[in-house]
C-alpha cells in the first residue's frame, strides 16, 4: 500500500511537470483571465481523475488516493474557480468511474466540499504556502472522517489513516515546492523571451535607420584604405570626413581585433563579400562595437580592386547579449546547484556519473562511488528544530567538500534530503575506503552536538561504498544500488561506520 501512495504522488508530481510545460504561457494565479482559470480547472480535474484511475482499493467499495491535492493546488495558486471546477470534475469522475450508488455518494461530497473549503481559504491574506498547507489540512480531515465512517476494520483504518496522511503531507509538500518551482521556471522563460524580443526588435530598428543611409558606407582600395565615407560617419564614430581619407582600416581597430578585421577585408576581396563585428576606436578615443557587411565592387578600376563597408554601432546590441549571456550562464549554474548546501544537486550528479560512466568504459578503468547519509538525522530535527538541521547540512557539506579540493577529479552532490554523493572516476575500493575514512574523520572533528543519537553525543554518518568496472551489460544504476546496500549494511551494523561492497563487477581479461 505504501508503494501505491508514493506511486499516485509521484504521478501526481510529473502531471506538473506536463502542464506547466502546455500551460507555459498561460500561468496561474488569482488574478489570471478567466479563461485561464477555467484551462487550468479543467487540467487539474483531470489529474484528480488519472489519480482515481491509479487508487488503491482498501476494500470491496472503498479507493484511496491523493485526488484532493489536484484541487488543494489549484485553489492554493489559483483561488477559488479553478479549485471549485476541478472538485466538480473529480466529484464527476467519482461516480462516472466507479458507478453511481450510495458508496460513491460521500466521497464525491467530500471532494467538492473540499473545493469550496479550497476557494474560501484562497481568499484569507495568508501567504500561499500556508494557504496550501491548511488547504491540504483540511482536505485531509474530510477523507479521515469519510473513511472512519466507511471503513469498520480498525486495523485497516490505522494503516490507511496514517499512510494516507503521511504521503499526503510529503507528496503535498513536494508537489507544491514543484508546481512553485515550475511556475518560476515559466517566468524566466517568459522574461528571456521578451528580452530576445526586445534584442530582436533593436536589430529591426538598425535596419530601419540603414535604410535612411544613418549607417556609415566607405568606399576602400585594395589595402583598406579610406576613399571615400558617408555623411553618416560623424554620428557613428564622431570624425570629419578628411579626418578618415587616405588612412588605413585598423588604424582605428582595436589591437585585439586586428587580425580579425584584416582577413575579413581579405575575404571580401577573394570571395566578393564578408561580415565581421569588431571594436573601433571612435575621436573621442573610446571603442564602440561596430558591425560592418564587406561587399566587393564588381567592376575594376586601373586593375583595382574597391570594396564597399557598411557599419553600423551595435555597442548596445553587445551590452544586452552580454547580459542575456550571464543571465543564462547564472540560470545554468543554478540548474545545476542544490539551494540549500550551494554543492551540486541530484541533477548534476546523474549527468556526471553517466559522462564518467561511458569515460571509465573507454579506458577500461574501475569507477567509485561513496554514499553517505547523517546518523538519526531526523532525531536531529526534531530536538534542534528544522532551521538547525539546515545549518548542519550545510556545514557538514561545506566540510566535505573542502576536503576534496585535492581530489580534483571526483564529483560531491547532495544525493537527496540528508545523503551526499561522492563519485571517484579511475578509483578503486582501497582509495574510496581512503577517501570515505577521511570524510568520516573530518565531519567527526566539527563536533557537531547530537544529544538525541542513539550511538554518540555528536553528528555521526553512516557510509556505503561501491566499485564497479562498467561494460554495456550494465548500466550506472548498478553502481548506484551496490553503494546504497552497502550504506544500508552500515546502518544495520549499528551505523557510525564504513561498509564496502565486497563484489565489485570487473571487465573480462
Amino acid at each position: 500500500m505504501l508503494k501505491d501512495f508514493v506511486s499516485n504522488a509521484a504521478l501526481l508530481i510529473s502531471s506538473f511537470s506536463i502542464m506547466g510545460v502546455l500551460f507555459k504561457d498561460k500561468p496561474l494565479y488569482p488574478t489570471s483571465p478567466l479563461s485561464t482559470k477555467l484551462y487550468w480547472g479543467l487540467c487539474f480535474g483531470i489529474l484528480g481523475n488519472i489519480l482515481m484511475t491509479f487508487s488503491i482499493q482498501v476494500s470491496t467499495d472503498i479507493y484511496a488516493d491523493l485526488r484532493h491535492l489536484a484541487v488543494v493546488i489549484a485553489g492554493a495558486f489559483g483561488g477559488f474557480i479553478p479549485a471549485i471546477i476541478a472538485a466538480a470534475l473529480v466529484a464527476m469522475g467519482r461516480i462516472i468511474l466507479f458507478g453511481f450508488n450510495s458508496s460513491a455518494i460521500l466521497p464525491a461530497s467530500g471532494i467538492f466540499l473540499t473545493g469550496i473549503i479550497c476557494g474560501f481559504i484562497s481568499t484569507l491574506n495568508i501567504h500561499r504556502t500556508s494557504k496550501a498547507f491548511l488547504m491540504n489540512l483540511c482536505g485531509l480531515m474530510i477523507i479521515s472522517i469519510i473513511f472512519i465512517i466507511r471503513i469498520e476494520d480498525s486495523e485497516i483504518l490505522r494503516t490507511v489513516l496514517t499512510l494516507h496522511n503521511l504521503i499526503s503531507m510529503i507528496g503535498g509538500l513536494f508537489g507544491y515546492q514543484f508546481f512553485v518551482f515550475v511556475v518560476g521556471s515559466n517566468e524566466t522563460q517568459n522574461q528571456l523571451k521578451h528580452s530576445l524580443i526586445k534584442v530582436k526588435e533593436t536589430e529591426e530598428r538598425f535596419r530601419l535607420l540603414a535604410e535612411y543611409s544613418s549607417d556609415m558606407i566607405t568606399m576602400h582600395n585594395d589595402q583598406a584604405e579610406y576613399i571615400y565615407i558617408s555623411p553618416a560617419v560623424k554620428e557613428v564614430i564622431h570624425f570629419e570626413y578628411p579626418e578618415l581619407l587616405g588612412k588605413r582600416l585598423e588604424t582605428f581597430v582595436h589591437p585585439d581585433d586586428v587580425e580579425k578585421t584584416n582577413d575579413m577585408f581579405k575575404r571580401a576581396l577573394q570571395k566578393g563579400s564578408a561580415e565581421s563585428t569588431y571594436r573601433y576606436r571612435s575621436k573621442f578615443g573610446d571603442y564602440i562595437w561596430i558591425e560592418s557587411t564587406l561587399k566587393t565592387v564588381p567592376y575594376q578600376e586601373e586593375d583595382e580592386k574597391k570594396v564597399i563597408i557598411v557599419s553600423r554601432n551595435i555597442t548596445k546590441r553587445k551590452l544586452t547579449e552580454q547580459k542575456l549571456q550571464e543571465a543564462n550562464e547564472l540560470l545554468n549554474r543554478l540548474s545545476y546547484m542544490d539551494g540549500l548546501t550551494g554543492i551540486a544537486n541530484r541533477r548534476f550528479f546523474d549527468e556526471t556519473l553517466l559522462r564518467e560512466w561511458t569515460n571509465a568504459m573507454d579506458y577500461l578503468a574501475p569507477i567509485t562511488l561513496i554514499m553517505f547519509d547523517i546518523d538519526f538525522f531526523k532525531k536531529y530535527n526534531d530536538t534542534y528544530g528544522h532551521l538547525k538541521g539546515d545549518f548542519c547540512l550545510q556545514m557538514i557539506a561545506q566540510a566535505v567538500n573542502d576536503l576534496i579540493l585535492d581530489h580534483s577529479n571526483c564529483t560531491f552532490c547532495r544525493y537527496g534530503g540528508e545523503e551526499f554523493a561522492l563519485i571517484l572516476p579511475s578509483s578503486n575500493s582501497e582509495k574510496g575506503l581512503q577517501v570515505a575514512h577521511q570524510i568520516k574523520d573530518t565531519v567527526q572533528s566539527l563536533r557537531v552536538p547530537h544529544k538525541s543519537s542513539e550511538i554518540t553525543d555528536i553528528i555521526t554518518l553512516s557510509i556505503g561504498i561501491a566499485t564497479i568496472f562498467p561494460t554495456k551489460s550494465i548500466n550506472p544504476d548498478s553502481l548506484i544500488k551496490a553503494a546504497d546496500s552497502a550504506l544500508y549494511l552500515s546502518k544495520t551494523r549499528g551505523r557510525n561506520t564504513i561498509s564496502v561492497n565486497e563484489k565489485p563487477r570487473r571487465i573480462p581479461t
